[in-house]
């Protein structure tokens, strides 16, 4: 609440259930539903959403989108001050980010919290490499919505910056530093970026070191603030229960309440390929290994992002029927989830695959994994797989406008990304794909032989993998619970 924090990715382990009773199967191969057979045939289904947006005299651009079901409106502000602007004093980014929320005049943190509960009002941060953002959640109503602006905008524009609040920060960045590293997962991509990105801005950690972070002074944290989080850097998402006129008001007064400094922040500078792929392996204690496969991709704005997003959806999606999802677990039980996901950075694309499995079966599965992306890009998709996917874009596009919450993760990302005033834009690239243009894209732009792969676990005799299974088994783990890591 005070700083951002990463919370480990937790695994649940889930009871193997047994295969349905066989009346039971028969009745559902016999009496499919027919409204889900004809989800492929319908048009994307979305809500009816205006896109409203502007810009200030100051350079700030606000997005605004109104939704009138409940009486609530969101404000998520963005300012490009994240870890990428640290320059040469890795955590400067993090401690001016951490500083806002310490206090205002007249109120230090607790009370800013207790004024936003009395409210019934709710208040968060976040910050990463490129960027760094505060959101409001608050009701519409005027006796509401005013003193809870009037807080937001004074912790952007006037938090209290003194040596006292940086000193407290230090010790809670510090603190999560030492929470972090005993974190494989964090250990281990922040082992990937800095191989994948070597002298770039990104390699660095977000929330830099502990003696990085001893060196800052109370001056080059407050002119960080006055550059990073003014009102020619911001970027305003407005989304809730509120009239045009009323979302205008709400902009000009955040960015009346900003510094006026018109300097932008500097664009942080396109990485370096690496010329050679690299290994290297984590020695820790662990009953499981956690391995990730990364390399350079296409950032958002690039023509072939779309297909790339679909392709790779294909081989290492959310889904279970995903390449890597029924390879990997379905056939052989070597992992519990298997992923492959591509991490928001602004001046580059990444692809990376991440998964967990025993430690004896870290080598065999690490070669499985490559093997099955270099057929990939040989045979790429079928057409089934393309429908599929397509069919799943089409009808998780009306699922993520129906909430608030939902559509201002949209919006943000427009708005972020400088992408067209559509909700639906994404998915409208993906329905004219067709395979010649992802089996294209993904010889463009990718090669089975340019995976860095970083490993943490323990170091113990490799063996051969288990035999793929030529049935999956009819039970919810679908693998043998003698095998599947969790």
């Amino acid at each position: 609440m005070n700083t951002f924090t990463v919370t480990a990715l937790g695994l649940l382990l889930l009871n193997c259930l047994p295969a349905a009773p066989v009346f039971a199967a028969e009745q559902a191969a016999s009496s499919r539903l027919q409204s889900l057979a004809e989800l492929p045939q319908q048009p994307i289904a979305s809500r009816n959403l205006n896109i409203h947006g502007w810009k200030s005299p100051a350079g700030g651009k606000v997005l605004f989108i109104r939704t009138q079901e409940l009486p609530i409106f969101d404000a998520h502000v963005s300012f490009a001050a994240g870890s990428a602007q640290d320059g040469e004093h890795p955590g400067l980014a993090a401690a001016a980010f951490n500083s806002i929320n310490q206090g205002v005049a007249g109120k230090d943190l607790a009370a800013i919290l207790e004024s936003f509960d009395g409210l019934g009002a709710k208040f968060d941060m976040n910050i990463h490499y490129d960027r760094a953002s505060l959101s409001l959640r608050s009701l519409a109503a005027d006796e509401q919505r005013e003193p809870a602006l009037q807080l937001f905008t004074q912790m952007l524009g006037q938090p209290v910056v003194s040596e006292k609040s940086l000193t407290r920060v230090k010790t809670q960045i510090t603190e999560l530093l030492n929470v972090q590293q005993h974190d494989p997962d964090l250990q281990i991509n922040q082992a990937l970026n800095a191989a994948l990105l070597a002298g770039h801005p990104y390699a660095q950690p977000v929330f830099g070191t502990a003696q990085s972070l001893e060196k800052l002074s109370i001056a080059q944290v407050q002119a960080f603030h006055r550059q990073a989080y003014s009102a020619a850097n911001v970027q305003i998402t407005l989304v809730g229960d509120l009239t045009l006129e009323q979302a205008q008001t709400i902009s000009l007064q955040i960015i009346n309440a900003l510094p006026a400094n018109a300097l932008v922040m500097p664009t942080t500078p396109l990485p370096q390929p690496s010329a050679v792929a690299t290994a290297r392996h984590i020695e820790r204690a662990s009953n499981q290994t956690h391995i990730v496969l990364g390399q350079l991709s296409v950032p958002r704005q690039h023509p072939d992002y779309a297909a790339l997003r679909v392709a790779h959806a294909i081989f290492g999606g959310q889904r279970v029927s995903s390449r890597l999802m029924t390879e990997l677990r379905e056939k052989r039980g070597l992992t519990y989830t298997a992923q492959l996901k591509s991490p928001p950075l602004h001046a580059t694309g990444l692809a990376v695959i991440q998964f967990n499995t025993r430690p004896q079966y870290r080598d065999g599965t690490v070669a499985l994994v490559k093997e099955l992306y270099r057929e990939f890009l040989v045979q790429g998709p079928t057409q089934q797989e393309l429908d599929d996917a397509k069919g799943y874009l089409r009808n998780n596009s009306a699922l993520t406008s129906a909430s608030n919450t939902h559509i201002l993760s949209r919006l943000v990302e427009i708005n972020e990304r400088d992408l067209p005033l559509d909700l639906d834009f994404t998915t409208l690239q993906a329905r004219d794909l067709t395979l010649a243009d992802i089996k294209a894209a993904l010889n463009r732009h990718m090669d089975a032989e340019k995976w860095s792969v970083l490993s943490v676990g323990p170091n113990v005799a490799q063996l051969p993998l288990p035999a793929p299974a030529q049935v999956a088994p009819q039970t919810m783990c679908r693998a043998d619970t003698a095998t599947v890591a969790s």
